[in-house]
């Protein structure tokens, strides 16, 4: 099914796109965990409303080297947390929170687990590659980018696959190297 999946969100119309994440979810609900999750008298429609707070936001320009993006609103519902603590969250580099042209703030994908977890030391690996807060899109750029220095994969999954270390060594590499072009 996963094939099937992939064949659609590839072929790129929007129809295509929600028919391939229909097919994908049904795979998950008849292998994973549904099993007790429907029977134990959940809400259906509460059920459908988590999982669509689970989806990024619509289309940014960024999308192509970022995105998708969780727009405040969104990224709240689907943590259920409060816009102040997502405030607080990105105030203290626990999340990346991107300005974009009317002000508001985006969060990149890609520094979220499946469960809305975030990225493990993202705090540790900001304050390296930014320490002056002066570059969040820059910071942004530099975790999702595919490196050599992680085998290929960006610094973002090698924090995720707990590569800390590495990850940590490559963002001291990187701001010694910033520092020495300055």
């Amino acid at each position: 099914m996963a094939t099937t999946a992939r064949a659609h969100a590839a072929a790129g119309r929007p129809t295509d796109r929600v028919e391939a994440l229909l097919t994908a979810l049904r795979s998950r609900l008849v292998l994973d965990r549904v099993d007790g999750a429907l029977d134990s008298g959940a809400d259906i429609e509460v059920l459908a409303d988590r999982m669509v707070a689970a989806l990024p936001s619509g289309k940014h320009e960024a999308d192509a080297l970022l995105g998708p993006f969780y727009d405040t609103p969104t990224l709240a519902a689907w943590r259920g947390v409060t816009r102040q603590a997502l405030s607080k969250a990105t105030a203290k580099r626990d999340l990346i929170g991107l300005k974009i042209g009317d002000g508001s703030l985006v969060f990149p994908s890609f520094q979220f687990g499946v469960t809305g977890t975030p990225l493990p030391n993202l705090r540790q690996v900001l304050a390296l590659i930014d320490p002056d807060r002066i570059d969040p899109w820059g910071s942004a750029l530099w975790l999702n980018t595919p490196a050599d220095a992680f085998g290929g994969t960006t610094a973002a999954e090698a924090l995720r696959d707990g590569r800390d270390e590495q990850v940590l060594a490559a963002a001291r590499r990187a701001a010694h190297a910033w520092a020495a072009d300055a």
